[in-house]
């Protein structure tokens, strides 16, 4: 009798899967451990790289109002931007950048986006006529990366300048014609010596245009006696006269006046009188010139301003040697 072919059922049925064979406990949990300790680790470096090299860079180094500039910022614009070593000069260059930022918004001026869209592609095309898109993409790549600034902080600083243009102009445009003049009398001389001897034979009752005759060493103003004519602020006498022909009364003689101590010459002056006039186009021209620095010189003294070391407090001798190492790491 024929033999029965094997049952399909037999021949597919699936086999039993054999049993896992599992990790001990021990082996598990000590990978655990070994992967908690290596995070920990790696926080604890990066850490540590926050708060000793990052955290000293994300300091603010100026305050302006409510306006700080970060160390890193200002380290950057030293290296690559201003390439400067003056620590001095760079603080009061960005904090001039500050006062225009909100001197400007102050007057409601702005500058927008195409704006400085515009400005950029000008600087970028230079003499030519044209620029294409793909010249000026490499050319702006090439400008952040010379420059070690980002997109918002390379059109912040162009903006900047952008203001400081137009606040100029808003200055000039307000600028009075008719303002406060003094006519003022001048004696330079080339010594302290020589100065105090002629405040003295003034005090004792001598002519001022006679004295200024026999010893000045400014020709021009000697032959007039002294007379240098009306004068307006700003309108180009040396700052130490100006502050003195404005304080002093009429025909009072000035204390000695430093005109240049390096090269020892000084002066005395006086003023004979005050009157509200229509200034001189020469001197307004100059008034005119100088009238966006004057502007920051008031800024200086009544905006609320600091300079700050690393720990928060008042810029110190630490701060300004940790500046002179990072400038160091060229």
């Amino acid at each position: 009798m024929a033999r029965r072919p094997p049952s399909r059922r037999a021949i597919t049925r699936t086999p039993e899967p054999k049993p896992e064979r599992k990790r001990p406990i021990g082996i598990r949990n000590a990978i655990i451990i070994a992967v908690v300790f290596m995070v920990v680790i790696a926080t604890i470096v990066v850490l540590g790289i926050y708060f000793f090299v990052w955290q000293d860079l994300w300091s603010p180094i100026i305050r302006v109002n409510d306006e700080t500039i970060s160390m890193d910022y200002f380290i950057r614009r030293m290296k690559y931007v201003d390439r400067t070593d003056n620590i001095e000069a760079m603080l009061e260059a960005l904090t001039e950048e500050e006062f225009t930022r909100q001197g400007a918004a102050r007057y409601g001026i702005e500058v927008t986006p195409e704006e400085v869209d515009e400005v950029l592609r000008d600087i970028a095309r230079g003499e030519n006529e044209t620029i294409s898109e793909s010249e000026f993409k490499v050319w702006y790549r090439n400008a952040l990366n010379e420059t070690m600034l980002s997109d918002a902080e390379y059109r912040e600083w162009v903006s900047t300048h952008m203001l400081a243009e137009r606040l100029n102009e808003l200055l000039i445009d307000r600028l009075p014609t008719v303002t406060e003049h003094v006519h003022l009398y001048i004696i330079v001389l080339t010594s302290v010596e020589e100065t105090e001897a002629a405040i003295a034979r003034l005090e004792d009752g001598e002519d001022f245009s006679e004295l200024a005759r026999e010893l000045s060493i400014d020709e021009e103003s000697a032959e007039q006696g002294g007379d240098t004519g009306w004068w307006p602020r700003g309108g180009g006498l040396h700052l130490n006269v100006e502050y003195w022909a404005f304080t002093l009364d009429i025909d009072q003689v000035s204390p000695i006046i430093g005109i240049d101590d390096e090269n020892e010459i000084y002066a005395v002056c006086m003023v004979t009188e005050k009157q509200t006039r229509e200034i001189e186009e020469q001197k307004l021209e100059v008034i005119k010139g100088g009238i966006f620095d004057a502007w920051l010189d008031v800024e200086w003294v009544t905006v609320d301003y600091d300079f700050l070391s690393l720990d928060g407090g008042v810029l110190d001798s630490y701060t300004l040697k940790w500046i002179d190492l990072q400038l160091s790491k060229r």
